[in-house]
């Protein structure tokens, strides 16, 4: 029997929890042909949750190109990886998005190259010149609302992880892509981010090229409720038996975070899934023996950060609804001052180690703040 439970990749179907509020919010959002934000921690299912409510809506008129901009580190990378998706889009053979690709673009020539399984991609030459770079930009940028007008359906483009082409010129390709997505009255634009201070200061600065250009819509934690009846049906659909009160232990130890709780109940379940039973006792051994799976990457990872920052992390982990900046927490942990705390909580939430929901700064990986205070505390 195959374990019920899923993470590490994009989940659908029946591995992907029925986030119905989100997803009816976003299937109104693509009906009524604005842009908007969708921002969330990472791996809380952003691209998970669009993909899903794209496949719920294949039966409409709309052409979805999905872009993931971790896959395209430059600029140049950027627009490549955007024509081969427009390419995918609105083509169903691979014959034909390359035919699509000789007819369309000037300066970019495809060609074939084989990737693992031997399955045929699309790459393309260039001779990047910044002429070279101009013309491509000007003509793949267009191409969505070219696209949507000749084949009168409206296009839905998604781009994953958007704060990423801040990597590319600084501010200047933003003005550049929010001046093309200006006028474009066929397509409607998903932009997701998980680096949140990064994305709300892009369309909250008035100086920035995206301000106010789109509805912002966080992701937040899924309601306990909803995540204990998930967990519980999960275990039920292969005849496990779990107490409602260690399913709660489950969601207290990785704080109702999807991608942990997800990890926490497969390796629980490949434990338990002879006996069909889910004790206290394996959740705690289930646990001790994924932080030990993930020992050298922990302290790889701790012996990165400075000895101030270190000593932040210990406190937040010890203590994480504390109020950080007052006197009685910096004597307590010995963190000197409120401007060195604010230094290392600066840096620390650049990296993405920390981060802060609610008002409350929390490590960011659930089961690193748990290494922390079982191990290093």
């Amino acid at each position: 029997m195959a374990n019920p439970f899923r993470y590490g990749e994009l989940v659908s179907g029946e591995y992907f929890f029925d986030r119905e509020k989100e997803k009816k919010e976003l299937h109104q959002i693509i009906e009524s042909a604005i842009n908007v934000f969708l921002y969330g921690p990472r791996r809380y299912g952003k691209t998970s949750l669009v993909l899903e409510v794209l496949k719920e809506r294949k039966g409409s008129q709309e052409i979805p190109i999905y872009l993931d901009l971790l896959k395209a580190p430059t600029k140049r990378k950027f627009l490549e990886l955007y024509a081969r998706e427009i390419a995918k889009a609105v083509t169903t053979k691979f014959d034909e998005a390359l035919n699509f690709c000789k007819r369309t673009f000037s300066r970019l020539i495809p060609r074939i190259v084989f990737k693992a399984n031997n399955i045929p991609e699309i790459e393309f030459d260039a001779s990047w010149t910044r002429e070279t770079e101009t013309a491509v930009t000007e003509e793949v940028l267009a191409l969505p609302e070219e696209i949507a007008q000749k084949k009168g359906r409206r296009v839905v483009v998604i781009l994953d992880e958007f704060p990423e082409i801040t990597n590319y010129d600084g501010k200047k390709f933003e003005g550049i892509l929010r001046s093309f997505i200006q006028s474009h009255q066929d397509v409607s634009y998903i932009f997701t981010g998980s680096k949140r201070r990064l994305l709300l200061k892009m369309i909250s600065d008035p100086k920035r090229a995206f301000y106010k250009s789109g509805k912002i819509m966080p992701l937040g934690k899924i309601p306990q409720e909803e995540f204990e009846t998930f967990i519980a049906q999960r275990f039920k659909s292969s005849n496990i038996r779990i107490a409602k009160e260690n399913i709660k232990l489950i969601l207290e130890m990785t704080r109702n975070h999807p991608y942990y709780t997800q990890m926490l109940c497969w390796e629980l379940w490949e434990k338990v899934s002879i006996k069909k039973q889910a004790l206290k006792e394996d959740i705690s051994e289930t646990l001790n023996t994924t932080l030990n799976h993930q020992r050298e990457y922990f302290l790889t990872l701790w012996d990165n950060f400075s000895p101030h920052q270190k000593v932040l992390l210990l406190a937040l982990a010890k203590e994480p609804l504390a109020n950080i900046f007052s006197r009685e927490f910096i004597n307590k942990f010995g963190l000197a001052t409120v401007s060195s705390v604010q230094k290392s909580l600066h840096r620390l939430m650049e990296l993405e180690v920390v981060d802060k929901t609610n008002n409350i700064y929390e490590i960011s990986d659930v089961f690193f703040n748990l290494w922390l205070r079982e191990e290093v505390a």
